[in-house]
């Protein structure tokens, strides 16, 4: 039901944000950029062996609970992994809107419309301003910041996010 209630503010407040904006401005050439957070900086998803998902990081019903359940981890040194707890779940990153979802506001506020915690919010909005596109010249890149960027899977999603940034981009490809 907490699900239900999430999903349906989340459409509500992306309804009313999409209500009050118009046409912006593309300019298809601006070189492709990656916002990527610093820790705790992505929401975090949990997704069960029944496949359902839900968001536990960061979480505005039913906090504690699924936060203790879902998203307390262990070390495992076998690994150099970060794991669950809870062994019927794993924690993954949404990659809603080419990786911004997960990093754009990370804790909405229960009054609809409205937002609480923004991280790159503002800064995406105004990089739209300036012309640039989400999915071609705009993308972001969260990650479970539980885990070491030194482990291999991680740097692997990373190679695989600047590949699809490559290519999403017209194959742009510059050096600063």
């Amino acid at each position: 039901m907490a699900v239900l209630v999430e999903e349906l503010i989340r459409s509500i407040e992306l309804w009313l944000r999409l209500s009050k904006k118009s046409a912006p401005i593309v300019n298809p050439n601006l070189d492709p950029v990656i916002l990527v957070p610093g820790i705790a900086g992505s929401i975090l998803n949990s997704v069960d062996d029944d496949g359902t998902e839900e968001r536990v990081w960061v979480r505005v019903l039913r906090a504690d609970n699924e936060f203790r359940l879902k998203l307390w981890s262990r070390f495992d040194p076998s690994t150099g992994k970060t794991v669950s707890m809870d062994q019927k779940s794993r924690i993954v990153v949404p990659e809603d809107r080419y990786g911004l979802y997960a990093i754009d506001v990370l804790d909405p506020d229960l009054v609809i419309g409205q937002e609480g915690v923004y991280y790159y919010h503002d800064l995406i909005e105004q990089m739209i301003r300036w012309g640039y596109q989400e999915g071609k010249t705009l993308f972001g890149f969260g990650y479970d910041f539980r885990q070491s960027n030194r482990l291999q899977e991680s740097m692997d999603r990373f190679l695989t996010k600047l590949e699809s940034v490559y290519t999403s981009s017209g194959g742009k490809n510059h050096s600063y």
